[in-house]
């Protein structure tokens, strides 16, 4: 999805493995028992689940992705999550990169989803969602790309075992206009647990890309949760994607 880094020397900045465990060790702090966020997927394969009315999250995620040329570049991500209702939910993604040549701004995300249907009073859960990403020419383009991507999101728990699939059209309105039909699908045993395990695929058609992403999530005290695991490219630009996301609960 970006342009690729020189050469295999282009890592990471110096300090990203301790500064992630500064942030772990931070957010980890106790705080008051809340609803956990970040029930969605490591890849962002969506769960039909909302948050408590007025819940804030914080997500902190990094990225090392090696390309078919096997150059390695690092990717960042800060979100802010929310509940605006039981059943909405608002979601805003700031990106950055490094290709070795310091931090830049690649772009940023906004979602929505609504709970139409929940699990405990029918078969499935269910939501929709809408998304809008926009990415910058430091990404992967001479010119910023606008994409909009509408999903229905269906979800069942049966036992400790959760399964979801998610199915859209991925919009692309800059820098060229085109559709293409975007699924994915994971699985996660146990769902409440403080060790789970998890595997997931999902399809980006505009990228021609097809990852297979086995995980694992733990659940920390104080409302504190950590997701890790690989994703591996079936089709697309990527080889391989190491990532790991950091989420916490917020008292606002």
């Amino acid at each position: 999805m970006i342009r690729r880094p020189r050469g295999l020397a282009a890592r990471l900045p110096a300090g990203t493995a301790i500064t992630f465990a500064g942030l772990a060790l931070l957010l980890s702090t106790a705080s008051p028992p809340a609803w956990a966020t970040g029930r969605d997927f490591l890849d962002e394969t969506i769960v039909a689940e909302g948050l408590r009315a007025r819940e804030t999250g914080l997500e902190l995620g990094s990225d090392a992705r090696i390309d078919q040329d096997d150059r390695l570049q690092g990717w960042f991500a800060c979100a802010v999550e929310g509940g605006l209702t039981p059943r909405w939910v608002f979601e805003a993604v700031g990106l950055g990169l490094n290709r070795g040549q310091g931090l830049e701004a690649a772009g940023w995300r906004a979602e929505s989803r609504y709970v139409f249907l929940e699990g405990d009073h029918a078969p499935v859960a269910a939501a929709v969602a809408l998304e809008w990403e926009v990415e910058t020419s430091a990404a992967k383009h001479l010119l910023y790309e606008r994409v909009l991507i509408p999903r229905i999101v269906l979800s069942r728990a049966v036992g400790s075992l959760l399964a979801t699939a998610n199915a859209g059209l991925a919009r692309q309105f800059d820098p060229v206009q085109r559709s293409a039909f975007a699924w994915a699908a994971g699985a996660r045993w146990p769902d409440r647990g403080p060790v789970s395990a998890g595997l997931e695929i999902t399809r980006e058609p505009l990228d021609d890309a097809t990852r297979l992403v086995p995980q694992v999530a733990l659940d920390l005290p104080g409302e504190t949760r950590i997701r890790m695991g690989g994703a591996f490219g079936l089709r697309g630009v990527y080889h391989f994607i190491a990532r790991i996301v950091i989420e916490k609960e917020l008292d606002l």
